[in-house]
């Protein structure tokens, strides 16, 4: 048949039925944009209230010139029309049995009154309670059923959950009715205006909840439908079946026509056009300078552009299938049915048929869409259409572009690159794109050669071959003669940048509640003798000098003896924000992993530095009590030690327990086996080697001995009382005490053991507490400012 203007004409409204339930996109869409409105008013409610409450009383004294007699009288009526509405919606459901409609409904009602209430109990706002009184007592109108906050917000719930089930006079009834009732209210303000302005998202949240949990009716339109629809264009459909193939954004079908021609048929509806939203907002918010045009204003919109692509590609002599129809079907659907190729699609091809010559082909192809400024932006393997002659065809333009500057001709380039390398390797990927489109042209698309930039099916299929998307990196730039290789900025949130703030979120968090405590501190501090200010200052950097001499000895390579330095002051403002250090034992090992250090080696020279602290800590605990006796303790009993037996031997016990459990045995033995295999390796090329082992160990010692000097330095500052001995065991006993504390840096319980044990070896508690908060501004609140200042110095240059 040829294709004329007639062939591509045609009304094809024919109505969906139902066929089903399903949870569809345009209510994850809809629950999206309407949670976000109702937390933004909710938000705001609570954040600035007096505004609010000067607002609302603005606009009661704007709407308040009708007189009492008639606000009742405009009151009861909303009531009764409201009534005599639910009972119509409850009557519908009821005369047409549609009993599940009716669940959806009570759902929908129950739950928004209890959201509601909730709702109201949170912004519940003491100083309008005067102004609500007082509303209600001008306009003496009694307690109302319907038209009221929670009915409002009801009714929009209710309204939300039907408009699936009716018909467009329903729907269009739906917002008549509840933008009414908003009025009503609005003029007999018997209630406040926020109040009302939050029930509606509220309402509508709630109903489009309702769908989402137990499903809408599936409006896909039938087989019959769509054959009807094809033949209102011209194409006697003779025969037409679901097609199993992935096509991204629509229904695809096949049909045989009267002639014996085929056709692919892709059918568009609302759920496709949500789901398309959704991937463009999620790509919007995390990508940048990927070629994303704005979406479209409507679904024809959207089909006609695919058309207009795919008609282009075709005049400028692209292999791509004729565009046979452009039809509407259903209320809320359109399809377009294009000429059936007889092949297979590239992914499904056996990686023995893949030869250099349909490589070459597909090249030549891309040279052409170059060539016109055509960008395809799906160029993965499934849309590449082998005939069964071997003559390739590109297929699916839905998410093309026209008219495209170099970087995105770019990135289909290199999208193609990662989907041929994935089955024919880097070197015959790299060869054949040269061969066709020159060195040049590969070289340029380089920068967008990263996972980030591949769709997401490549993206898996690389994951399932480790550092192929290096050596295909490599392979382009020994082939091609790249230079200096700067990859695009595609994130456009980067992730250490999220990192960061995070970081400071969380230091405010925990932080400022001591700090209000300041003034306290200085007022403490005050009295000290300053003059051992410069050896307080030393003791402190001396604890970074012993961290970074042994986190150099914790793992088998060379590291940079600048950046490590820095690196443990920024892992001292980590550890501030996490129990037990582990923000700094997180940072360390990312450090670690970006100074090529293995994964599961960084994390074991992490812990193995950790774990070489503790011992260190601990030899010394038993030196110094042993030096000070048990006296320097006083009243303080210490722990007996069979309880850690104890707690050791309940961790065994529940260790054995969860290898008793398959899937925690398949874990164990598939992932965490391996990566503690490859640490241990490391941890053997350290304990090894004894200079390493005395750098792990000594540089343990010296951060430990450095914080026991500097707390006897902050002692003498107030004249001390007790010997370095008995000063020393007080802090190890006191410091390892404090770490099984859940505060970040041990905030609060390493001042309390501090102060318990010098007071409990007979220091006046006057000179114990402020030579104690005199030593933790040393060591915990001065270096804050410098170790942030060094977590960004290693962003900013990649160590991180």
């Amino acid at each position: 048949m040829s294709a004329n203007a007639s062939d591509m004409t045609g009304t094809g409204a024919h109505q969906a039925a139902t066929t089903g339930y399903v949870r569809s996109p345009e209510d994850v869409l809809r629950l999206v944009v309407f949670l976000t409105l109702s937390l933004i008013g909710v938000g705001l409610t609570l954040a600035v209230e007096r505004s609010i409450l000067g607002f609302e009383q603005d606009l009661v004294e704007l709407l308040g010139f009708l007189s009492p007699t008639v606000i009742r009288v405009i009151n009861g009526s909303a009531e009764l029309i409201s009534l005599l509405i639910a009972m119509s919606v409850l009557g519908l459901a009821l005369s047409t049995r549609r009993y599940r409609l009716l669940g959806y409904m009570a759902l929908a009602a129950v739950t928004t009154f209890a959201v509601m209430t909730a709702v109201g109990r949170l912004i519940d706002r003491g100083s309008s309670e005067a102004i609500r009184n007082q509303l209600i007592s001008q306009v003496d109108v009694g307690v109302t059923v319907t038209s009221g906050v929670v009915g409002l917000s009801q009714f929009s719930a209710v309204f939300i959950v039907i408009r699936p089930f009716v018909g467009r006079r329903w729907r269009t009834a739906g917002i008549v009715t509840v933008s009414l009732l908003l009025l009503v209210q609005l003029f007999v303000h018997t209630h406040l205006p926020v109040d009302l302005f939050l029930a509606l998202p509220v309402g509508a949240t709630v109903g489009t909840g309702v769908l989402l949990l137990l499903g809408r009716p599936d409006r896909h339109p039938t087989l019959s439908a769509i054959t009807a629809s094809l033949r209102d264009a011209g194409l006697a459909v003779r025969d037409i079946h679901r097609a199993q193939v992935k096509v991204r954004g629509s229904v695809p079908y096949f049909a045989t026509l009267d002639d014996g021609s085929g056709l692919f048929v892709k059918v568009l509806g609302g759920q496709q056009r949500a789901a398309d939203l959704l991937f463009r907002i999620y790509r919007f918010l995390k990508l940048k300078n990927v070629g994303d045009d704005r979406p479209f204003s409507s679904l024809r919109r959207t089909v006609e552009h695919e058309a207009l692509v795919a008609l282009l590609a075709r005049t400028v002599g692209i292999r791509t299938p004729l565009l046979r129809a452009i039809v509407e079907v259903g209320d809320d659907s359109m399809l377009l049915a294009y000429e059936w190729i007889d092949g297979t699609p590239l992914d499904r091809v056996p990686t023995a048929d893949v030869s250099d010559e349909l490589l070459t082909a597909v090249w030549e192809q891309i040279a052409v869409m170059r060539s016109h400024r055509i960008a395809h932006r799906g160029l993965r393997r499934a849309n590449v259409f082998v005939q069964h002659d071997g003559v390739p065809w590109i297929i699916d333009f839905g998410f093309s572009e026209v008219a495209v500057a170099d970087e995105i001709l770019d990135a289909d380039v290199a999208q193609l690159l990662a989907s041929f390398a994935v089955v024919v390797g880097e070197q015959r990927a790299v060869t054949t794109g040269v061969a066709v489109l020159g060195r040049a042209i590969i070289g340029d698309a380089l920068p967008r050669l990263q996972a980030k930039a591949l769709s997401a099916t490549t993206q898996a299929a690389l994951k399932e071959q480790p550092k192929l998307l290096q050596r295909l990196q490599a392979e382009v730039i020994e082939q091609c003669e790249v230079g200096e290789v700067k990859f695009a900025e595609l994130e456009r949130v980067d992730r250490r940048v999220v990192f960061g703030v995070l970081l400071i979120g969380a230091a405010t968090y925990f932080l400022l509640p001591q700090l209000a405590d300041l003034p306290g501190i200085i007022d403490q501090v005050r009295d000290a003798n300053w003059g051992w200010t410069p050896l307080l200052l030393l003791g402190t950097v001396m604890t970074y000098v012993g961290a970074a001499t042994s986190l150099g000895g914790a793992v088998p390579q060379r590291l940079p003896a600048g950046p490590l330095f820095v690196s443990t002051i920024a892992s001292s403002f980590a550890s501030k924000l996490a129990p037990a250090g582990l923000g700094g034992m997180a940072l360390n090992a990312r450090f670690l992993q970006k100074q090529g250090v293995d994964e599961a080696v960084a994390v074991s020279g992490s812990g193995l530095n950790t774990v070489a602290g503790f011992v260190g800590h601990i030899g010394l605990v038993g030196v110094f009590i042993i030096w000070a006796g048990r006296d320097a303790f006083g009243s303080i009993e210490l722990p007996d030690p069979k309880w850690f037996l104890v707690g050791a031997g309940v961790a065994i016990g529940m260790m054995i327990i969860g290898l008793l459990i398959p899937k925690i045995r398949s874990l164990f033995t598939n992932k965490l086996l391996p990566s503690l295999r490859r640490g241990l390796v490391g941890v053997g090329e350290v304990l090894s080697h004894p200079g390493r082992v005395a750098m792990l160990l000594g540089g343990s010692s010296l951060i430990t001995m450095a914080n026991l000097t500097t707390f006897y330095f902050a002692m003498l500052a107030f004249g001390g009382g007790l010997p370095f001995a008995a000063i020393g065991a007080i802090y190890l006993v006191g410091s390892a005490l404090a770490t099984a504390a859940p505060t970040p840096g041990g905030l609060g319980a390493v001042e309390a053991a501090l102060i318990g044990g010098l007071v409990a070896a007979g220091v006046d508690k006057t000179v114990a507490v402020p030579a104690v908060f005199l030593y933790r501004l040393f060591t915990f609140w001065v270096p804050i400012l410098p170790g942030w200042l060094c977590l960004r110095w290693m962003q900013r240059h990649d160590y991180l």
